[in-house]
Order: structure tokens, then C-alpha cells, then sequence
């Protein structure tokens, strides 16, 4: 778009006349052309301190308007002999030009508040008392997704989520009635609605000014979702910090007495003289005593995993072989396998071992989900700096809030699982400096996510 035509004002002084330091630069607010105040003079300093131009270098032609408040273009002959349609002389002059300066100042005052609120890196949103957007910056347009444009003029429902969309107004209604406060001057979190429909947190806080009779609201907001992300990662820490000081001290006190136990039991299946119900007995006790000791390992294995051995090579061969010592398996449930490539993965660095144990409880979690049969999809691609893996089953799927809690250690809908299983990958692919993903409908499947650097990257923490 071509920028407005600039309207350009002279000033012709006398060498004795005050005017204000705002004269010296253009200025010109958002949608409005740029005025242009330039100073003439007899005299190459103002006692202001000005520099004014002298003035056999004004060339009337050049502006909209010239101001000679001392009639002082008149007594010179290179200007006398040529009419001046532009030109504003005398005591007219002189309040045109303290119109012009005082202008000039108030506009660039504007300009200057305008351009500290748009550049803004938190979202500011103004409304009046008839709840209307009369404020957006540029970074509420990024935050909500609206232009300033498509905001300005609107009701604030526009960018208010529900439940508040159907009451905000009410809550203005009632601050306007009371003049009682309850959120202002405070700061609170809440959910704030994106134009795509997407909900996300905000940290938020509210002002209200009056100007000439009327309140004017306006919300400071900063998009907290990477902060709700990291305060999360830091209480997953937490909680894993202290389940880990209790499962080293839980497996160090059972693991000798389930040796003993297990292997008193299976000496004495050993013994002829017990019938069949004794032995049937024995039996139980070192199966369960296997399993107890099956659970105390992958408790240990949780905690003190051994760090992973990464080297760089071929990660489809990984994934092959894994995928291998289940085909039997899947066949005798009815699982159809499909397999695609979308694109051909580049080496990246891993440990081989550590990620078959990955891809080994994804596929086995996959066949309980389809106990019935079914297709699990193993789809591998590069996605920006990324390799990723997916592993999709057409199982039972899982709601919402079991999805959101399956990497949590010890979470579990299995009547024999230990909860480990989800947490110890999600703490694998997080020492490969990647994450692990979960997505799931019930009744239609769910799709496990991996992503694996290309470049090798200190190690970081992923939220479900």
C-alpha cells in the first residue's frame, strides 16, 4: 500500500519566537498522513536552541502551508513579488501555528503511548462499558488470532471462553452498579479461546481507568502454556523423585525374602509325598512369588535404569526386528500389520536396546487393545527435525482422563500390570532428547507418537 502523502507546514520566525521541540521531527499516527513541521528563520539559532532553516532556502511550492506570524515574507523581494496561496499571515498565523505545535505534540504523545502498547509482548484488550473492544495490539492478534481489524468494534465475547462467554457481561454489569471490586488489580489464570476454537491458559490481569466520565477495562495477558507445561514437567519430577527413593527401598526389603519364599516353594514341589491340592498350592506361591519378583525388577529397572548407550545408525532395522518377534503373536490374535514408510529415515543416534524395549511394549500393549483382532499401522516418517514413529491399533481406545495419566508411574487399567511399563518409555525417549505422544478414542484406537532428534540434543521431558 502506497503510505499517504505527507502535508508539509512552514514556519517562518523571527529569530526571537519560542516554539515547541516537537516542531523539529515529522510525526503521523496510524491512518492518518504524516504532517511535517520545518522552521524558517532570519537567524540560524532560536533561542530555544533550534536550528531553523534560513529563509531564502524556503521554496513556497514545496508546502501545503506557510505560517509567517511577523509578516516577515512581505518586506523581502523574492517572496513579495510572487503570490502565495499557501500563505497565512499575521496574528492568524500565529495561532495557526500554536494550533499546529500543539497538535504536533498531542499526536506524537499518541504515537509514542500507541506504539509502546502495540509492540507489546503481552496481549493488551481494552473494552468500554458497553463491552465493546476499543484496545487490541498486535500481540493479542497472535495470541487470539483476530485481526485488530476484525477486533476493534466487537463485543468481548469474541475472545471469551465458555463458561465466562454467557456471564462476562454480567460481571461488567455488576462492577459498573457496585463499583466493587473482585478481579481488579489481582492476577488469575484462566482458559482464553483461539479463533481456530483452541483453548489454551493465560495468566491475566485487569485495570480500569476513568477518562472523561467514562470506565475503560483492559486486560493484560501473557499465553502461560509453556509455563503450565514446565510446572508440570517439574511435579512429574517430583513425584518421580520421591517414587523412586521409595521403590529402591521397597525392592531392597522384599527382594531377599521373595527368594527365600519362591524358592522354598518350588523345593518343596520337589517333595513326592504332597498331594495334589498341597501341590497345587506350592504351585500358586511360586507363580505369584515370580510374578512379585517380575514387578520388584521393573520397579528397579524404573529407578535405576542403566544410562542409554547411544550410537548413530539406521533406525528401521531397530524397528524391524522388533516388529519381528511379534508376528506369530499377532497372527494367532488376528492382528493385520501395515507397515509405511512416508518418507526414508536418515541415521540418527540411539541405543538399539532401549528403544526395542520401547517399540516392544507399544506392540504389546497394542494386542491386549485388540483382544477381538484387528490392524496395527507402524508408520515411520521425518517430520521437521524430527524422526517419527507411530504406532496405531484399532483396539478399545481409552477416555480423556485415562490418556492424560497413562505415563504417570504406577497408573494402570490392567488387573496385573505395574504402571511401569508407559512410564520407563517415556523416560527412555526423553534420555534421547525426544517425547512420546498419546492419542486415543474409545472405540476407535489409539496412537502412540514418537520423536526421536535428528541431531543429537541434550535430553528433555514431554508432557502427555
Amino acid at each position: 500500500m502506497t503510505p499517504p502523502k505527507p502535508i508539509r507546514i512552514a514556519i517562518v520566525l523571527d529569530g526571537q519566537e519560542f516554539i515547541c521541540h516537537a516542531t523539529t521531527e515529522p510525526f503521523s499516527l496510524e491512518g492518518n498522513p504524516p504532517v511535517e513541521l520545518v522552521l524558517y528563520g532570519t537567524e540560524s539559532q532560536t533561542p530555544g536552541g533550534l536550528r531553523p532553516t534560513l529563509l531564502p532556502d524556503l521554496h513556497p511550492e514545496e508546502f501545503d502551508l506557510i505560517l509567517d506570524g511577523q509578516v516577515l515574507l512581505a518586506n523581502r523581494a523574492d517572496f513579495s513579488s510572487h503570490p502565495m496561496e499557501n500563505l497565512v499571515s499575521g496574528p492568524p498565523a500565529h495561532f495557526l501555528q500554536k494550533i499546529a505545535c500543539d497538535l504536533q505534540e498531542l499526536r506524537q504523545k499518541q504515537e509514542i503511548n500507541a506504539g509502546i502498547i502495540n509492540s507489546a509482548t503481552d496481549a493488551l484488550v481494552t473494552i468500554n462499558e458497553d463491552h465493546i473492544i476499543v484496545g487490541y495490539n498486535y500481540a493479542a492478534e497472535l495470541m487470539f488470532g483476530y485481526t485488530r481489524n476484525e477486533a476493534l468494534g466487537q463485543d468481548l465475547k469474541l475472545i471469551v471462553p465458555p463458561p465466562h462467554k454467557a456471564f462476562h457481561q454480567g460481571y461488567l454489569k455488576r462492577y459498573l452498579a457496585t463499583r466493587e471490586a473482585h478481579v481488579l488489580g489481582r492476577q488469575r489464570r484462566l482458559n482464553a479461546l483461539r479463533r481456530d476454537g483452541q483453548e489454551f491458559p493465560l495468566s491475566i490481569s485487569f485495570s480500569v481507568v476513568e477518562i472523561q466520565g467514562r470506565l475503560y477495562f483492559t486486560a493484560i495477558m501473557r499465553d502461560i502454556t509453556e509455563y503450565t507445561a514446565m510446572e508440570e514437567r517439574v511435579l512429574q519430577s517430583e513425584r518421580l523423585a520421591a517414587v523412586g527413593n521409595t521403590v529402591a527401598h521397597i525392592a531392597h526389603e522384599i527382594k531377599n525374602p521373595l527368594l527365600i519364599i519362591g524358592g522354598f516353594a518350588r523345593q518343596l514341589l520337589r517333595v513326592p509325598e504332597f498331594d495334589d491340592a498341597s501341590r497345587q498350592k506350592l504351585s500358586t506361591i511360586a507363580e505369584e512369588v515370580t510374578h512379585l519378583e517380575g514387578m520388584v525388577a521393573a520397579m528397579r529397572d524404573f529407578v535405576r535404569r542403566p544410562p542409554a548407550v547411544k550410537r548413530r545408525g539406521e533406525i528401521a532395522p531397530a524397528i524391524a526386528a522388533a516388529l519381528d518377534l511379534f508376528q506369530d503373536s499377532f497372527r494367532e490374535h488376528n492382528i493385520q500389520v501395515r507397515q509405511v514408510t512416508e518418507s526414508p529415515l536418515p541415521p540418527v543416534s540411539f541405543d538399539p536396546q532401549q528403544l526395542h524395549q520401547v517399540l516392544i511394549n507399544l506392540f504389546k500393549n497394542a494386542q491386549e487393545a485388540m483382544p477381538q483382532g484387528g490392524e496395527l499401522t507402524l508408520a515411520s516418517r521425518v517430520r521437521g527435525d524430527n524422526v517419527e514413529i507411530t504406532v496405531t491399533d484399532t483396539g478399545v481406545g481409552m477416555p480423556p482422563e485415562v490418556v492424560s495419566s497413562i505415563f504417570q508411574p504406577y497408573f494402570t487399567t490392567k488387573e496385573t500390570g505395574t504402571g511401569l511399563g508407559l512410564a520407563i518409555c517415556q523416560s527412555i525417549i526423553q534420555e534421547h532428547g525426544g517425547c512420546i505422544l498419546a492419542e486415543s478414542t474409545p472405540g476407535r484406537g489409539s496412537t502412540f507418537t514418537i520423536h526421536l532428534p535428528l541431531e543429537e540434543t541434550a535430553p528433555t521431558e514431554a508432557v502427555s
